[in-house]
């Protein structure tokens, strides 16, 4: 009879928390390129690369990170030093990033300075999120309730953030000002912190320094080692990086603004729609989470990654045969109900595709000490980290190359836009086009993936 070190529900509900604050912060930083265009008056092309130097320099930091938390062990356990540093580094640099638009000088080493420190917060606690999957559970009928618990709580998250912004925050402040990133900011740092002491008490009890979770001291070179040996690690982290990449290119501040506010003809139809399909969303990853559940984590991800592909072509063809402008809550016609069905459809298998893979880091990591005897949560999660970082830090690369291209160098399209049709074919390529990439790429990866639910029983089992 297989024996599991289990968790309470309500432990993995509130660990899951700790993603949960940390993604308020990434949601706030989708607008930050707003943040240093509009309000710093920094330009287009200067905005769209230090974001993604920062995101690689912030990459280059989580091997660091996860080597840390490896070697770390006080009466606080492994992971909650560094969830509750990481959150407070965060605040403070937001503080003064937003304190920095009245420097008369400066305003571009102070940005670069902050948000170089922002993200080695952001690591600190971004890392402990998959670091600590393997020490709060590793039984295959519960791992997967973290997928259902932070799909749930990032749906949330997502419909409240963009519905507050576009419905309260930008019509409050006229638009994206200074004093509409005061509110935002405070908003983000008080909920975070809230969200991160939750997060604390769940993983309390499971966050011991013992003789398991003490980390076997090896080398770097040891490191590159089972990143080159474990197949399953290079195939799970080419997947979660580039499902997070086309994830965070659809969620985009910019996008969002050309989709509603200039195809669509009003930005706050964003934050609207996300509120409707919010239910049927959950809904179906809840179905997944529960497919996952009894068939594994892997053929969940199979199945989602499928029903991605089908409603986001069905989303694309909407879009270039049907009229978007016809969007409207208040008078429903073909294109508004097929636009949500199609949205909340692909909501939901895109939100366990998110989900989904953190828990099968845990996976790996299980399965590395069965191939190698060598346990180290901190510095495999932290690989993937580094890999989804590296990948993701294209997300504004990309959105600012495509809008230079059609002649956006100094600024980004806002809701006074003119409509045309080269924004158009850039808002779907971004919202349709790469999403299906992405989950191309997961199809060809998956089939070189190994820990299916029967081989996991065999990891678990020693």
């Amino acid at each position: 009879m297989q024996t599991y070190h289990k968790a309470k529900t309500w432990q993995i509900g509130l660990f899951t928390l700790n993603n949960t604050a940390v993604n308020v912060y990434y949601m706030t930083m989708l607008y930050i390129a707003y943040f240093a265009a509009g309000v710093l008056g920094l330009g287009v092309a200067l905005v769209s690369t230090i974001i993604a130097v920062m995101v690689i320099f912030d990459s280059l930091g989580d091997p660091v990170i996860g080597w840390l938390i490896d070697r770390f062990g006080s009466r606080l356990g492994k992971f909650r030093p560094f969830m509750a540093v990481g959150n407070i580094v965060m605040a403070l640099s937001l503080l003064f990033m937003y304190l920095s638009h009245g420097f008369d000088s400066g305003r571009l080493i102070a940005f670069v300075i902050l948000y170089t420190i922002f993200v080695l917060g952001y690591s600190c606690q971004f890392c402990c999120t998959r670091a600590a999957q393997t020490v709060l559970t590793n039984d295959p009928t519960q791992r997967p309730l973290f997928s259902a618990f932070d799909m749930v709580l990032n749906v949330i998250l997502y419909v409240g953030i963009t519905m507050a912004v576009s419905n309260f925050f930008v019509p409050r402040h006229g638009g994206f000002t200074h004093s509409m990133f005061a509110e935002l900011f405070i908003f983000t740092a008080t909920a975070s912190a809230a969200l991160t002491a939750l997060a604390i008490v769940g993983i309390w009890q499971k966050d011991k320094v013992d003789s398991r979770t003490r980390m076997t001291r090896f080398k770097i070179s040891t490191c590159l080692k089972i990143l080159k040996e474990n197949r399953n690690i290079q195939m799970l982290m080419i997947t979660s990086s580039t499902d997070k990449l086309f994830s965070n290119i659809t969620q985009n501040a910019v996008v969002t603004v050309m989709i509603y506010g200039i195809i669509a003809g009003d930005f706050a139809l964003s934050g609207q729609t996300n509120m409707i399909v919010f239910g049927p969303a959950m809904v179906v990853s809840l179905l997944c989470v529960q497919l996952a559940r009894k068939k594994g984590q892997k053929e969940a991800l199979l199945f989602s990654t499928y029903g991605g592909i089908i409603f986001t072509a069905l989303i694309f063809l909407l879009f270039l045969f049907g009229n978007p402008a016809s969007l409207s809550f208040t008078n429903w016609g073909v294109f508004t109900t097929l636009f949500v069905a199609f949205l909340a459809l692909r909501g939901g298998f895109m939100s366990i595709n998110n989900s989904i893979t953190v828990p099968m880091v845990a996976d790996c990591i299980d399965y590395e000490v069965v191939r190698s005897g060598n346990f180290a949560p901190g510095t495999i999660g932290a690989l993937f980290s580094f890999a989804d970082k590296i990948v993701t830090s294209l997300n504004t690369l990309v959105i600012g190359g495509l809008l230079m291209i059609i002649g956006f160098s100094d600024y980004f399209p806002t809701v006074d836009t003119l409509y045309s049709r080269s924004i158009f074919w850039v808002a779907m390529i971004c919202f349709c086009g790469l999403p299906v990439v992405g989950w191309i790429v997961n199809i060809i990866c998956l089939k070189r993936y190994s820990l299916d639910k029967e081989s996991m029983k065999n990891v678990q089992k020693g």
